[in-house]
């Protein structure tokens, strides 16, 4: 797969052409987001473009990798074009303006191997967008997308239903003997706890007293 035309949009999906092996142009507009891994391919980019288009942060002993974390321009794409020793790369990317709005650059045409390419980075330039293409074509073939939301691993042989610890402590079944006492009821109370039954008997008035009442 020969990339051609990479750029990722504004929803941080990926829009890409390329030919393929009977020299077809194919362009695939992705509808999945892009992996972070990608998006770090594309910001390796960023300090050439400060570069090349001759950015106040960049001077000339600049290095690329010393630019490459520049928050105020990014590399939204770039596009090859040339062949053999005439192959290089346009970058397209914005700058964002203190005065809140975006300046679209494009950077010039550099190509990457010519002997009388005056960019000093071009072999580096080349280097990253290798690494941008192996990542474009991780995304088209390979599915490398970001991961949106995982699902909790389960066990399928494991139950679902959450179940209490059994209870086996005689001094615990004591204690809820006692509670059951103290209930004010004149009626038998029983409670099961880990399969006993637990009775008490309630408490009951004398007839004496019921007699007296009456």
């Amino acid at each position: 797969m020969n990339i051609l035309k990479a750029k990722i949009t504004k929803e941080n999906t990926l829009v890409a052409s390329y030919m393929d092996e009977d020299g077809n142009t194919v362009t695939v507009d992705g509808k999945n987001l892009v992996h972070k891994d990608l998006v770090a391919a594309f910001q390796e980019l960023t300090g050439h473009m400060a570069i090349l288009c001759e950015l106040r942060e960049a001077k000339e002993e600049s290095l690329p990798d010393d630019l490459k974390n520049i928050s105020s321009v990014e590399v939204t794409g770039y596009s090859i074009g040339g062949t053999d020793e005439d192959e290089g790369v346009t970058l397209i990317g914005k700058r964002f303006l203190k005065s809140k709005k975006v300046l679209n650059l494009i950077a010039p045409f550099t190509k990457f191997e010519n002997e009388n390419e005056e960019y000093p980075h071009a072999f580096t330039l080349m280097q990253a967008i290798d690494a941008c293409n192996y990542e474009v074509t991780e995304y088209l073939t390979a599915k490398k997308w970001a991961v949106v939301q995982q699902e909790l691993p389960f066990d399928g042989n494991a139950p679902q239903d959450i179940q209490a610890d059994p209870i086996a402590d005689d001094a615990f079944r004591e204690e809820v003997k006692n509670f059951l006492q103290g209930l004010p009821k004149s009626t038998d109370t029983q409670m099961v706890v880990n399969g006993n039954t637990i009775t008490v008997k309630g408490k009951r008035r004398s007839r004496k007293k019921e007699e007296a009442v009456a």
